[in-house]
């Protein structure tokens, strides 16, 4: 049975990419013809190489495959564009007729076994590179992850320490978020990730820099686009500050500038590259320092001088001192100059208090209500909900400006206590047990390999001192660059394998590409949704859709009701998509009365029992009663009727 799985892989995928291809899109006209862009550049192609590709059908059919995934990369990128630059998409149709020659340039220079194992993950690069918003990006990884592990041969068997005991406790996190769409794609990109770092741990060395190279060269390509669409809008100022820079979040801009300069500084170093990959380094190098000097983010500002710094101090080559002396002495001067002109201030600590206020009622609030486990992957929108009385302090008055002043619910701006209030006391120890474990098992080896890489050495240390002050580790443009880092550390093999009496490789593969196989399908149909009655709905940061312009507009074809159990597998998302969009009395009520029953806040089904009762002018005398009902599970006023 198992010699047909490639087949039946094969079959499944096309099905899948069909099926995902015709879901409804607001970018019809783009989608024909980046789809025909796509099949126009793999048939002329082919057309130009026929005798290759007689010859080599199985080898053509990879690449056929990693087109369409990167033309659904591209359309569901288009969906959400915030960077126009020029008409009708035109800025991603160049950029995709750029990336799409780019991977027909790898397949010709590859080997057939190397760009099958490669070629899906160069389709997603656009997805996990730069700032790019796609709403389910996990959707096209796990095609990726499908797609470049068919063909690989593990040389080990799993282990249980390191493969499955973190399995098992993401698959649990995932189980436990499965309700709340914003927690489930996190922990399924962390799943993504996990599964993506053991692929790559078989990859040989050339491989990864390959894709590493690959996320750098596109993020010059997007790069493009956003300083130009800066150069042609007179009103924006370098040395001001601003909140986001065209709906991009300066905080995540910055953050993955800094992780692609520093990842550029290292390739710097690496033997044997051409002069057109050392231009590459450089343009990278360049662009990431006018980001950080546009965003003026102090905290990727400062991370990116200490590791110029530890660059510096541990260089042993008298030449490279010398350059890297000069450099760090030109950054120095530019900094200063920003700090002199901006207005954001160095100095300037009334972030500072905001963020330990949030910190401190992140973990005073975990240890009160949910110490054992924490409040899941994404517990901003369940902290402030906690308590039912907040006490008349500092932080709650920091915390409640924040509400008000961003319209969104508390980030914690720090990745360690971000994870406290996921995982709990509990889980946090088991994290740190498991780590510990794995390094006391590599305690000999540990040392040596860190300092056969100083420079990913270095890399490493700032980007966990920098997540002591923002929260960016989780953000899709810098996940995998961080795994992909990790990969390239080279542990010595170990002597002795674990024993493994599980279950063997392929049905260890055939469960992961099912379970993936759900949650795609599950995230795609909830976009298909989204965007068919997105003309009926306004999304809102705290209520998830409102309906737009507070006016009953019953859609030409209403949106399908389902029983309570459709509702608990199509999550939070869809169930309130259906409020807002299915206006009808009785609809109104059933869902209002399954509120109570799904959703695991109360807050947001009495907000929307008052909503329905106004419009309806039902029982107006018992309205201050829901009020009131609402205050107990609303301390900081986010639903009260005249605070939205």
């Amino acid at each position: 049975m198992f010699r047909f799985l490639p087949i039946l892989l094969d079959l499944f995928l096309v099905l899948g990419l069909g099926f995902i291809l015709q879901s409804h899109t607001n970018q019809k006209n783009f989608r024909i013809d980046l789809i025909g862009l796509g099949l126009f550049v793999f048939i002329v192609y082919s057309a130009y190489h026929w005798r290759s590709f007689l010859k080599d059908k199985r080898q053509y059919w990879s690449l056929f495959l990693t087109t369409l995934l990167t033309c659904f990369v591209f359309i569901k990128i288009a969906e959400y564009d915030p960077i126009q630059v020029l008409p009708q998409k035109l800025g991603i149709k160049l950029v995709s007729i750029v990336w799409l020659s780019f991977i027909v340039l790898t397949f010709r220079k590859l080997s057939e076994n190397n760009f099958s194992i490669i070629g899906p993950f160069l389709a997603i690069v656009p997805a996990v590179s730069f700032i790019n918003f796609m709403a389910y990006p996990s959707v096209p990884i796990a095609i990726a992850l499908a797609m470049g592990a068919r063909n690989l041969q593990f040389s080990s068997k799993p282990k249980i320490s390191t493969f499955y005991i973190p399995l098992v406790a993401i698959l649990f996190l995932i189980g436990r978020d499965w309700w709340d769409d914003f927690a489930l794609q996190r922990g399924v990109l962390v799943l993504e990730a996990f599964l993506f770092y053991h692929l790559i741990s078989i990859w040989d060395r050339q491989k990864l820099l390959f894709f590493l190279k690959s996320c750098i060269l596109f993020f010059i390509l997007n790069s493009i686009f956003i300083l130009w669409k800066i150069a042609d809008d007179p009103n924006f100022h370098i040395t001001s500050y601003h909140e986001d820079v065209y709906l991009i979040p300066v905080s995540l801009l910055a953050s993955n500038a800094l992780l692609v300069a520093g990842l550029a500084v290292v390739f710097w170093f690496e033997p044997k590259q051409s002069q057109w990959q050392k231009l590459l380094i450089v343009v990278a190098i360049i662009s990431t320092l006018m980001f950080l000097g546009i965003t003026i983010s102090r905290n990727s500002i400062l991370s990116f001088l200490v590791f110029a710094v530890l660059l510096f101090l541990f260089i042993q080559s008298p030449k490279n001192k010398y350059y890297a002396s000069s450099i760090l002495v030109v950054l120095l001067l530019i900094g200063v100059y920003f700090l002199i002109k901006s207005e954001k201030s160095i100095f300037n600590l009334g972030s500072s208090a905001v963020r330990i206020s949030i910190w401190s009622f992140y973990i005073l609030s975990t240890i009160q209500t949910h110490p054992f486990f924490g409040f899941g992957m994404f517990p901003e929108n369940k902290i402030p909900f906690s308590f039912s009385e907040i006490p008349d302090s500092t932080s709650a008055f920091y915390i409640r400006d924040y509400i008000n002043n961003f319209e969104s619910f508390p980030l914690a701006h720090n990745l360690y206590v971000q994870a406290f209030g996921s995982f709990g006391i509990f889980g946090s120890l088991f994290i740190v047990l498991w780590i510990g474990n794995l390094f006391f098992k590599n305690r000999y080896s540990f040392l040596p390999v860190l300092k056969s890489n100083l420079a990913l050495s270095c890399l490493l240390f700032v980007w966990g001192i920098h997540e002591l002050y923002d929260f960016n580790s989780l953000e899709i443009s810098n996940l995998f660059l961080l795994v992909g880092i990790l990969g390239l550390f080279k542990w010595p093999s170990e002597k002795g394998i674990e024993e493994f009496t599980m279950v063997r490789k392929h049905t260890v593969f055939i469960v992961l590409v099912c379970f993936l196989s759900i949650v795609c399908f599950r995230f795609s149909l909830v976009d298909h949704y989204t965007l068919k009655y997105n003309k009926y709905v306004t999304p809102h940061s705290f209520e998830f859709y409102l309906p737009k312009e507070s006016q009953i507009k019953i859609p030409e074809e209403p949106i399908q009701n389902r029983s309570p159990l459709e509702y608990r597998f199509l999550g939070s998302k869809y169930f309130f998509l259906n409020l807002a969009v299915d206006r009808t009395i009785d609809t109104q009520s059933k869902l209002i009365a399954n509120c109570f029953s799904e959703e695991v806040l109360p807050a947001i089904c009495y907000s929307k029992l008052i909503q329905y009762q106004s419009s309806q002018n039902l029982f107006p005398e018992h309205k201050s009663l829901f009020v009131y009902f609402l205050s107990l599970y609303d301390p900081f006023e986010i639903y009260k009727r005249d605070s939205l």
